[in-house]
């Protein structure tokens, strides 16, 4: 009799662990970013220290391209540069706007936060930047 009673305790722990164990993991979803995400109104703030300025950069969806973008203003020079999305990238291939030389690339850190790198070549000088863009 004891020994049934050791046995059915044993066994109700067993299962208890066993329950336990299989309990399911939280596990984080990475964010996917689309072409959808960078569309809107963007305050940039670009740096070196030198030359911080801030501006309003405006992005829509290219019409013709499923993966590009239109950036107006920029670098905060008049016009539109276009920009390639992959996901979290962006990439602005090089082009002339306005007559400055501009490339780079950036990445959406969250839906309302993208991080860019990129230089303009105005004929003159030739400067590396480092741009925060927060969703207006």
């Amino acid at each position: 009799m004891k020994r049934k009673v050791l046995n059915s305790i044993m066994v109700l722990m067993l299962s208890m662990f066993v329950f336990y164990s299989c309990k399911k993991d939280d596990v984080t979803q990475p964010i996917v970013f689309t072409r959808d995400d960078y569309i809107g109104s963007w305050n940039g703030t670009e740096a070196p220290a030198a030359k911080n300025q801030y501006f309003i950069c405006v992005i829509s969806a290219d019409p013709n391209v499923s993966t590009n973008v239109n950036m107006n203003k920029f670098a905060n020079i008049a016009g539109n540069t276009y920009a390639v999305v992959t996901g979290a990238n962006i990439t602005i291939p090089r082009q002339t706007l306005s007559g400055n030389i501009i490339e780079g690339w950036g990445s959406m850190q969250n839906k309302s936060y993208i991080t860019f790198h990129y230089y303009v070549n105005n004929g003159t000088d030739s400067v590396v930047y480092n741009t925060t863009f927060n969703k207006q």
